[in-house]
């Protein structure tokens, strides 16, 4: 049994490996004379194509050209650090040339690695900006503090103190995975915000507008509610959402309950918050961290279907087979699973029509996929016959 299960460990970790690798083919010619050093240029030639050609499709052309230099001295020139798997060809002659092509297999999450060690990876050069959008409500005292709101409607004291707290916690936290969060209450940012947005809850176009307002692709939309306990001590709860102000998208959320010990109301909160907010900060910046790595940072979501009755280990190589092999899909998650249809959420950088033609030239272990219908937001597939 022991060796049943360590050989499902390591078949599970072996397929988990194969789905971060993409498969490329190169052909090439060279007109050397000698086969060994043709066969020598094409398959360097290989690398260098299929490099660029990913990198590309990872970073876009405009950020390649700018960074040409950097990324063939830092990143192709380590080709052999994403690419564990070539098999050249047999070398044909013909006329005064050879004539080869290479397989691959390029392993994404090494490359994107160097990338972000490069700073080449994210779409925006400059540091991203993160504008805190958090409400406290009291309902031990009956106060409530909203930064957002001028001064005659905001209480002045604890809360604005408890707050500047929480603002310290979120800088340090999203400081140290390369994001700028900005401090309102310390910068004393209310007496910009014209009175048409002095609302206590901020959505939909209010968001647009403060993060088109302070320049912030990124908010966090969050609540701290302070409620009496249930042994002569205090609740806190905590839920703080990053939002993808572009599409409205919750790109990280964090939800925490904490207990204070017994005490005076403003001394049992304060100590409490001191203990628990960087390590709520610090999990909220991870998430986010993680999500700008991955790319889903200014990507747009599309719904895909695929309409066919298929079994689930089907349906779950085809999940891993868009997410391993077209660089343009930075997620993918099951949505809805029917008799004859499955349903997943894709983030993804291009607009649905360059997606479907990407989808449709993929080799499902011999199967293909065609197009049914395809909408700004929507895409509906089913297996060619």
């Amino acid at each position: 049994m022991v060796a049943a299960a360590l050989m499902s460990i390591v078949s599970g970790t072996a397929l988990a490996q194969q789905a971060e690798l993409v498969d490329r083919t190169y052909s090439g010619v060279s007109k050397e004379t000698n086969p060994q050093v043709a066969k020598r240029v094409i398959q360097d030639e290989a690398a260098q194509k299929v490099s660029e050609e990913i990198i590309q499709e990872l970073i876009g052309n405009d950020r390649f050209l700018k960074n040409k230099t950097l990324i063939q001295n830092k990143i192709i020139r380590n080709s052999a650090r994403y690419i564990p798997f070539t098999k050249p060809s047999a070398l044909t002659q013909s006329a005064d040339e050879f004539k080869m092509s290479v397989a691959m297999k390029v392993s994404l999450k090494d490359l994107k690695q160097m990338l972000q060690d490069s700073s080449l990876l994210n779409e925006n050069e400059a540091v991203p900006v993160v504008l805190p959008l958090v409400s406290w409500q009291d309902r031990v005292e009956g106060r409530s503090y909203r930064w957002w709101l001028p001064l005659d409607k905001n209480p002045q004291g604890f809360l604005v103190k408890e707050g500047r707290l929480l603002e310290e916690a979120l800088r340090g936290a999203f400081q140290k995975n390369n994001f700028y969060l900005i401090k309102p209450i310390e910068a004393g940012l209310a007496a910009s915000v014209p009175a048409d947005f002095q609302n206590e809850k901020v959505g939909g176009e209010d968001a647009q507008f403060f993060a088109q307002y302070f320049n912030a692709p990124v908010v966090v939309d969050g609540q701290v509610n302070l409620t009496k306990g249930e042994r002569n001590n205090f609740r806190i709860e905590i839920k703080l959402t990053a939002l993808q102000v572009s599409n409205g998208r919750a790109i990280a959320d964090v939800s925490r309950r904490f207990d204070t010990d017994s005490g005076s109301f403003e001394n049992a909160i304060d100590k409490k918050l001191r203990e628990v907010l960087e390590g709520t900060a610090n999990d909220l910046a991870v998430q986010v961290m993680d999500a700008w790595q991955r790319g889903s940072v200014g990507t747009s979501v599309i719904r895909l279907t695929i309409q066919g009755r298929q079994p689930l280990p089907v349906l779950e190589g085809v999940k891993e087979k868009i997410r391993s092999q077209l660089t343009q899909v930075k997620n993918i998650r099951e949505r809805l699973v029917s008799a004859d249809s499955v349903s997943f959420e894709v983030d993804t950088s291009v607009p649905a029509s360059e997606l479907v033609g990407k989808l449709e030239t993929l080799d499902m272990d011999g199967k293909r996929l065609s197009r049914v219908s395809e909408g700004q937001n929507e895409i509906v597939l089913k297996w060619a016959q």
